[in-house]
């Protein structure tokens, strides 16, 4: 298991407040290239997040007791990886490395009476939707293939270890990873948010999940 290090100005959290600001001011939270601005006006709230080349707008009525937090959770549809760089593995062979997946940056309320009420989820650009045969409406995305513990760069994303494993006679070729991740599954490690590494053997067809 990987050392923990000391906090960075990028490094990552699972939970991070949104303070409700006086009336003309504003609260803001850095999540890479992207910001959130909350201000106040008269009897509501703008929240307006951008990463320098898109920016969305959400108005919020809040009551007068409560609390607003960002956090950040794994996407709630199947997540299917496409690896940017060819990959083979011949017969008998493992291979290590990381990939990193975006995490959704959710608005969350609570009230402290009922239970934590999802207000907004930012998606981020890099997971499109599609239909999967087998497991339905899905999200895909890119990524690369990384052979080192990454770099942090504050972005919004969940660093994935992976364990692959070519249990067939010939060289397999997998064109994408269908990972299985919940929010229990996220921890706060060396400034990033990591999961536990995923062990994948390939059947000849498809990865499955197993020792490897």
């Amino acid at each position: 298991m990987l050392a923990a290090s000391e906090e960075s100005p990028t490094a990552l959290q699972r939970s991070m407040p949104l303070p409700r600001p006086s009336h003309g001011a504003a609260s803001r939270v850095q999540l890479g290239r992207a910001e959130l601005v909350l201000e106040r006006s008269r009897g509501s709230y703008s929240l307006l997040w951008s990463d320098g080349r898109e920016a969305r707008r959400y108005v919020l009525g809040l009551s007068a007791s409560g609390q607003l937090s960002v956090e950040l959770r794994v996407p709630r549809l199947p997540l299917h990886v496409v690896p940017r760089e060819l990959i083979t593995i011949v017969a008998g062979a493992r291979l290590r490395g990381f990939l990193c997946v975006p995490l959704v940056p959710t608005v969350v309320w609570r009230d402290g009476v009922g239970q934590p009420q999802t207000l907004i989820e930012l998606q981020p650009p890099a997971l499109q939707g599609h239909w999967h045969e087998e497991t339905g409406h899905a999200l895909r995305c890119a990524a690369s293939w990384i052979t080192r513990f990454p770099f942090q760069s504050g972005e919004p994303q969940v660093v994935v270890p992976m364990r692959i494993y070519n249990d067939c006679s010939e060289p397999a070729c997998p064109g994408e990873f269908e990972l299985n991740i919940t929010d229990d599954d996220l921890i706060e490690l060396r400034g990033a948010i990591i999961v536990r590494p995923k062990r994948l053997r390939w059947s000849g067809s498809r990865m499955q999940e197993g020792n490897a």
